[in-house]
């Protein structure tokens, strides 16, 4: 596993619980007398254009500069048995006591740049400079790599890839009438960086999830979570040790999300 080279995040702030905000999104101004944008978004594609869902948005074949991978962590989507205590209690408190900890573990996502979205977050891995597609193949290459970097964390699994979009620093989320707000700045990487780590999760897939998401060799075991039980971590699959067995990359992510169901309030 790489060594991080990213700063660590900031010493965890005093957060207090976050109420379920207006029901009406607040009419805002900002410091200008401009109304902010409520349910706008920011593409990461292209120019990174801002404005309505319906105006910044592209089909996958108009894009032709990259700027950027979105990571989306729906707090719903979780097990809240398999979360730390208090973790949805607001969104730095997610950040700080879930997701951070995991970005932190290898630089390029500890490069992202997290965004309180004013309910759940968005880790942003921004390209400097962005990645151009000059032909349809490089684009569909790009597709896939953005679909593995997603993947090897539990993100929302319904996310959209190389045509998804953030919301904009500023912006109020219309559902819960918070404004949309930088938690980490983070820092642009080239795509080498990125490319990198695909090869890691190409050649060591097991391995390098279990290091990001669990930080290694976890004890008690993650899926069973026996007493005295040890995940045993190899490239491509691992060992439970006084427990549950053999532990898939499928079985891993299943110990962490919520049934279909459930994530879906069906």
């Amino acid at each position: 596993m790489h060594q991080n080279t990213a700063a660590a995040p900031a010493a965890k702030p005093d957060i207090p619980a976050a109420d379920d905000g207006p029901a009406t999104p607040p009419t805002l101004l900002t410091p200008g007398g401009t109304l902010h944008a409520v349910d706008h978004r920011e593409s990461l594609a292209n120019g990174g254009e801002i404005g309505p869902t319906g105006t910044v948005s592209l089909p996958e074949c108009m894009i032709t500069f990259l700027r950027g991978i979105m990571l989306d962590f729906d707090p719903d989507r979780y097990r809240a048995d398999r979360l730390p205590p208090g973790a949805t209690a607001s969104p730095d408190a997610f950040y700080y006591d879930f997701v951070g900890p995991m970005l932190d573990r290898h630089p390029v996502y500890a490069s992202a740049e997290v965004r309180d979205t004013g309910r759940g977050l968005h880790a942003l891995i921004r390209f400097d400079p962005p990645v151009a597609f000059s032909t349809a193949r490089e684009r569909t290459r790009w597709a896939g790599v953005v679909r593995a970097v997603q993947r090897a964390l539990p993100t929302d699994p319904d996310a959209p890839g190389i045509t998804a979009l953030t919301r904009p620093v500023g912006s109020i989320n219309g559902k819960t009438g918070r404004p949309v707000r930088v938690l980490t700045p983070g820092r642009p990487v080239v795509a080498g960086e990125v490319l990198g780590l695909v090869e890691e999760l190409r050649t060591r897939p097991f391995a390098t999830v279990a290091g990001i998401v669990f930080g290694g060799r976890p004890t008690p075991c993650p899926v069973c979570r026996k007493p005295g039980t040890t995940l045993g971590v190899m490239d491509r699959g691992g060992t439970c040790y006084g427990g549950c067995g053999k532990v898939s990359l499928r079985r891993l992510f299943d110990a962490i999300y919520a049934p279909r169901a459930a994530a879906e309030g069906g």
